[in-house]
């Protein structure tokens, strides 16, 4: 029977209400980064002694999120999508109300069992473990968003359209995450300039509520979550769900969710930038404690493959594996991680070497008070401007990278997993190229922006292809493992570029300082020669760095070329 319009329109409406909780869980992975400092001052408690402690509110989000696609995907295979992305939102909307009241009475309550313990920590610490606690169960219940809803487009779709609404939801994922700190930055300065006026409306209306801030960036999930969970629930109340027998691998899921921990966080756990403030040296390379937790992490692995290998029902069957689509399309997706975080990184990095390098004459002023005020206020103004330029330059990256997933997948459904992810490798692969001939400090913002468009689409465009390799592949019973699976590659990638190429960087910023700067900094416009010539290297390796971008899409074209391949289905159509 053929295809009616109400039958193909309604998977796509479905699809809408999954990718909007799906949007609004990756933008809470990164929002907190633009309002850290603010938060920690608001609790009182001193920034310099407090920043480590309190980018757990980062780290613990991150970490949370990567577990719960572990085992989730499988268990929406055992019990049923429906009932695992009813439970995730609920989960989600619990979290985003802990981390919205964390000053009330979840402190109230993590104080009384430290009192029960013996202990009388400040309050101000308990609140803010009470946050980080409260991000922790908003990320079990967003991270398994993602490989659920990729599982669900199996279920809504036929085997042969499948590629563009799955890297759809890839492309709304990553798209999330990437603007997260733009959105709560805009919000929290918004509350801000504000506050005055929400008072006083507040008042009129006889509220006797604070004026929003950053708190409130978390009660907003909730409406939002509510009204995607009504839709969600009336939408699939007819669909049909295909259930995996057998029992869940609570051993195999416990070491490989361990190993992911003990990689991230022996790799820094930071994958993402304050666009106002980014440099090589604000990401850290290899912290101090990473090799005994890296080993840890291999050691996990180690013990999860021989696990898989002898239990009944595994988490994962690692004979999928053996599947060319399967192992090319995971191989890919590691390299397309890895060449997104080059370009998320890349960017912020040259706005903040172009403002720091540009020096302005100190004014002639008698007042100290007043020279450190006008100083404070060209700061603010500097880190005004880069945070606009820096949004604006991402955005030609990620925007078309989330609008080329659509054009990915009609590609994929025409021609094949293969050619479509050729192309798109090919594109990102000139557009890193570029980047490294071109770069300088005196670029055009133009120029750049063009760049980043051609790398974004080029990118985009594997996410769908790659998606339903792998997906496709897999059998029926497994879809929400595959789902899993497409995504932690892809931030593994992101993770282990965020690092390697951090400590490469820095490495080979300061050999060529050494080697090419001889500058007295302390003659008459020695330090402003000094900042130029360092501004210059800076560059420079930046365009290394992308051409290492270059180097790895080749890299991936290889498992492209000869590991996809069409499958004989792939423009059956679907009349009967």
């Amino acid at each position: 029977m053929k295809s009616t319009p109400a039958s193909v329109a309604r998977p796509w409406l479905i699809l809408a209400m999954i990718c909007l909780p799906v949007f609004i869980g990756s933008l809470d992975l990164t929002i907190v980064s633009a309002f850290l400092p603010e938060v920690i001052l608001d609790l009182g408690l001193p920034l310099q002694t407090t920043l480590d402690d309190a980018a757990w509110i980062v780290t613990g989000y991150l970490l949370a999120y990567a577990v719960s696609m572990m085992f989730m995907g499988r268990l929406s295979d055992l019990i049923g999508r429906r009932k695992v992305y009813v439970a995730c939102l609920i989960v989600f909307m619990i979290g985003s109300v802990l981390v919205a009241t964390s000053h009330l009475w979840p402190t109230d309550f993590l104080y009384s069992i430290f009192r029960r313990l013996g202990q009388r920590p400040a309050r101000e610490e308990v609140t803010l473990l009470a946050i980080i606690l409260g991000r922790v169960v908003q990320a079990l219940g967003a991270g398994a968003l993602v490989p659920v809803s990729l599982a669900l487009v199996s279920d809504l779709f036929p085997r042969n359209r499948r590629a563009q609404p799955l890297g759809f939801i890839g492309a709304v994922d990553t798209l999330g995450w990437v603007l997260g700190h733009l959105y709560g930055g805009i919000l929290v300065n918004w509350f801000a300039t504000n506050e005055a006026g929400f008072s006083a409306l507040l008042t009129s209306l006889g509220l006797n509520w604070p004026p929003p801030n950053w708190h409130t960036l978390f009660w907003i999930n909730v409406p939002l979550t509510l009204l995607a969970l009504v839709f969600v629930l009336v939408a699939m109340r007819n669909v049909k769900e295909e259930r995996a027998t057998g029992r869940f691998d609570l051993l195999g899921t416990l070491l490989i969710a361990g190993a992911f921990i003990a990689l991230i966080v022996g790799l820094g756990a930071n994958t993402e930038l304050d666009p106002t403030t980014a440099s090589f040296q604000d990401v850290s390379p290899l912290p101090s404690y990473a090799a005994p937790v890296l080993l840890i992490a291999l050691v996990s692995f180690i013990a999860f493959i021989v696990v898989e290998r002898r239990v009944k029902d595994p988490l994962m069957d690692l004979s999928l594996f053996r599947h060319r689509n399967l192992a090319s399309g995971a191989l890919v997706n590691l390299f397309v991680g890895f060449c997104l975080m080059i370009g998320l990184v890349i960017v912020p990095i040259l706005v903040n070497v172009r403002e720091t390098s540009t020096v302005e004459v100190v004014p002639a002023v008698s007042d100290p008070a007043e020279l450190a005020a006008m100083q404070e206020a060209d700061d603010d103004q500097t880190l005004a401007n880069a945070a606009l330029r820096v949004g604006i330059l991402l955005s030609a990256l990620t925007v078309p990278m989330a609008l080329a997933a659509i054009p990915g997948g009609w590609l994929s459904d025409r021609f094949g997993y293969r050619i479509a992810t050729i192309i798109g490798l090919g594109l990102a692969l000139v557009g890193f190229f570029l980047v490294f001939e071109t770069w300088t400090l005196e670029l055009s913002d133009t120029v750049i922006a063009l760049q980043m468009i051609l790398i974004g689409v080029g990118i985009g465009l594997t996410f769908s292809p790659i998606s339903a390799a792998v997906i496709n592949t897999a059998p029926e019973d497994q879809h929400g493992v595959a789902s899993a699976l497409v995504i932690i590659l892809r931030l593994i990638g992101m993770t282990i570029a965020t690092s390697s190429l951090t400590t490469l960087a820095l490495s080979r910023i300061n050999a060529l300082s050494v080697s090419t700067i001889s500058v007295d900094i302390s003659t008459a416009g020695g330090a402003e020669a000094f900042i130029a010539a360092y501004a210059g290297i800076t560059v420079q390796v930046l365009g290394e760095v992308a051409l290492i971008g270059a180097v790895l899409c080749a890299l991936g074209l290889l498992p492209a070329i000869f590991g996809l391949r069409r499958e004989r289905n792939l423009t059956q159509s679907t009349a009967s």
